[in-house]
């Protein structure tokens, strides 16, 4: 049996700190242990994802001045049985680890899926570096099939527009942080954010160039490599080409630093956190505009655009039938608002979430309408109201 957690050197986090990495190993055990019992004699074993499974993971330190892990435990639960049963199984899974991490005081999350089924995985980012990274805490060692046998190619191109949506909101949650305190633990969480985001840029510019690689730390080099080209290079190849080889070059330096930081604990100092959130906000308006742009094959000169170019290629609705054309009357608004908003309801979460994201980041007020349609809240609904929606959607993007 293989027992990944820690010991045989192989670390949690980027800064391999002792304490950070002792907490993150005694986590990983007690988890292991909680998932063993409430699986029962469906229990095959588990592997650990996310960026501690790939020992990336962030290091916080706590008010003693010790490391803790700054990451969330991604699990993905192996088991022995039907198809059919896992998703009742996982459920019962997710419950047994909400309970042990929170007397632990950590955040965990868990995944199940049935032994027969791991070749059949689908290639999101988050399967595709768990599998790479082949990070098992429980069972053989040959629980997790060979990368090779499991993908082939790239991630699809939905999986930018998810990770997009999720840091999106994510970046609104930093923005409430930074609205409270400029300062202090919010603001030092607020940067993390800030970094997380600026990672997550890199990898979609990576999956547009057809460079994506597992691991945040593989993928620097690649953008590295990408930046190294010049203006004769790959780097024609990709969205990133319509970008100014400034606002280029900031996105990839912001980049190294965020993977930098993953080799140090995290500081004290929290250096401008309300600008460099804001800063991070137009790095990720500037990343979705482009990446959609080339994935939906029109340009959207703004986020209602966006919204609308999302819905003809669900629907095929005309313009006046999504989000009006200015000319209605109030009784025709009514109806427009609900015909869009039924619309709105049949999409991917991601392609809800992502427009209705970049509105409230921006805040235009020309954009606004369009956040409370997509986000299924009241035409008149506070910005606060919309921006909780927003954060809440995003955990589960």
């Amino acid at each position: 049996m293989a027992i990944d957690t820690g010991e045989a050197g192989r670390p949690f986090t980027g800064a391999r700190d002792a304490g950070a990495e002792a907490r993150a190993a005694e986590a990983v055990r007690a988890l292991v242990s909680a998932l063993t019992d409430a699986a029962g004699d469906a229990w095959a074993g588990a592997a650990l994802g996310g960026a501690l499974g790939l020992g990336e993971g962030t290091t916080v330190l706590g008010r003693d001045g010790t490391g803790h892990p700054g990451d969330r435990f991604e699990l993905l639960a192996v088991v022995d049985a039907p198809v059919r049963d896992v998703p009742a199984l996982e459920r019962h899974l997710a419950k047994a680890v909400a309970e042990t991490a929170k007397s632990r005081r950590v955040e965990a999350s868990v995944a199940a899926v049935a032994r027969r089924g791991l070749r059949l995985l689908p290639p999101t980012f988050w399967n595709m570096e768990l599998v790479a990274a082949r990070r098992v805490v429980a069972g053989p060692a040959t629980l997790l099939p060979p990368y090779a046998e499991v993908f082939h190619g790239a991630p699809d191109r939905a999986e930018g527009v998810r990770l997009l949506a999720r840091t999106g909101a994510r970046l609104l949650a930093a923005e409430r942080l930074v609205d409270r305190s400029a300062t202090g633990v919010r603001a030092r969480e607020a940067l993390r954010t800030v970094r997380a985001a600026d990672l997550a840029l890199g990898a979609v510019v990576l999956l547009s160039a057809g460079r994506w690689t597992p691991g945040a730390l593989a993928r620097e080099e690649a953008l590295h490599a990408l930046a190294s080209a010049g203006l004769d290079g790959p780097r024609r190849t990709g969205f990133h080409a319509q970008m100014s080889w400034t606002r280029f070059r900031d996105l990839v330096d912001r980049h190294h630093a965020a993977a930098g930081a993953l080799s140090v604990p995290e500081g004290a100092d929290t250096p401008d956190a309300r600008r460099q959130v804001a800063r991070a906000g137009d790095r990720f308006m500037e990343v979705l505009r482009l990446f959609e742009e080339e994935r939906l094959g029109v340009p959207l000169p703004n986020w209602t655009e966006y919204a609308i170019a999302l819905a003809r290629r669900r629907s095929g609705a005309a313009v006046s039938e999504l989000f009006g054309d200015g000319e209605e009357t109030a009784a025709d608004v009514a109806v427009t608002a609900r015909l869009a908003r039924k619309s709105a309801r049949s999409w991917p979460l991601a392609e809800r979430l992502a427009p209705a994201v970049a509105a409230l980041v921006d805040w235009d007020p020309g954009d606004l309408p369009i956040a409370p349609v997509l986000l299924d809240l009241p035409d008149i609904a506070p910005r606060e109201a919309l921006r909780q929606r927003a954060i809440a959607w995003g955990a589960n993007v």
